[in-house]
């Protein structure tokens, strides 16, 4: 029986983000030796995905494991990915076991993994006098945002922190300088958690404006983005998978 896994990632222009994804991609090759293993992009880097598809298609697999390296179900989950899918299937008219597995978010050890950070930067600095920030990619998606609220509440609950916020970012630097600045000032520190599985613009325009603020008071810290990779590709495994409904 022939099986593949395809690693599913957003895709990059930024180089150190593309190593980020290798990186991922190498321990999945070394961990499922019973399997092909292949990675695709979305977008703004190859292979993409549809082609990874395909060329699991025309060798006629068995089996194959849809595994997409993404933290919330947005659209590019629960709309683009099954798309993509389904697309290579008519072209290909076949039928055959298609497994997707959820996001991260959806395992149960997600939250202690990504706590991990937060606790690092914690640990140095007074939690009574703090606030904390949850940061990540815009999304248009209600489920995600949802999530994103969860998340946040949850690790502010757990940590015993009493201001909470989350703040979803574009590539506009300064209307995330805008969003910092509105921040209540009744806290001395305000601890920022990244929730990026990988580098890239996004996170280095955190990092930069979050640079700049610090040249005037100094009141945010910033914790490192979720970069264990041997962690991310247990979460990956560990979530649970729902079967793709081939229409054919």
């Amino acid at each position: 029986m022939k099986k593949g896994i395809l690693l599913c990632c957003h895709g990059t222009r930024n180089t150190e983000g593309i190593k980020d994804t290798l990186k991922l991609f190498k321990i999945f090759k070394k961990k499922k030796k019973n399997f092909i293993v292949k990675i695709g992009y979305l977008e703004s880097a190859t292979p993409n995905i549809s082609s990874q598809i395909d060329f699991f298609l025309r060798k006629n697999f068995d089996i194959i494991l849809i595994k997409p390296a993404m933290i919330f179900p947005g659209n590019h989950v629960n709309k683009d990915i099954p798309k993509i899918i389904e697309n290579s299937l008519k072209k290909y008219k076949k039928k055959i076991k298609i497994k997707i597995s959820y996001p991260l978010l959806k395992s149960k050890k997600f939250i202690k993994n990504i706590q991990f950070n937060l606790k690092e930067k914690l640990s140095k600095i007074d939690k009574k006098e703090t606030a904390l920030i949850v940061v990540a990619s815009n999304t248009v998606n209600i489920d995600a945002k949802r999530e994103i609220n969860f998340l946040t509440k949850k690790l502010a609950k757990n940590e015993g922190i009493r201001y909470y916020k989350n703040i979803l970012i574009t590539l506009n630097k300064e209307n995330l300088k805008q969003q910092l600045n509105k921040l209540s000032i009744d806290y001395s520190k305000f601890i920022i958690l990244p929730i990026f599985l990988f580098r890239g613009k996004l996170l280095k325009n955190l990092i930069s404006v979050i640079d700049k603020l610090n040249k005037k008071n100094n009141k945010y810290v910033v914790c490192k983005h979720f970069n264990d990779y041997k962690k991310v590709e247990n979460l990956i495994n560990s979530s649970k998978d729902y079967n793709y409904i081939n229409k054919l």
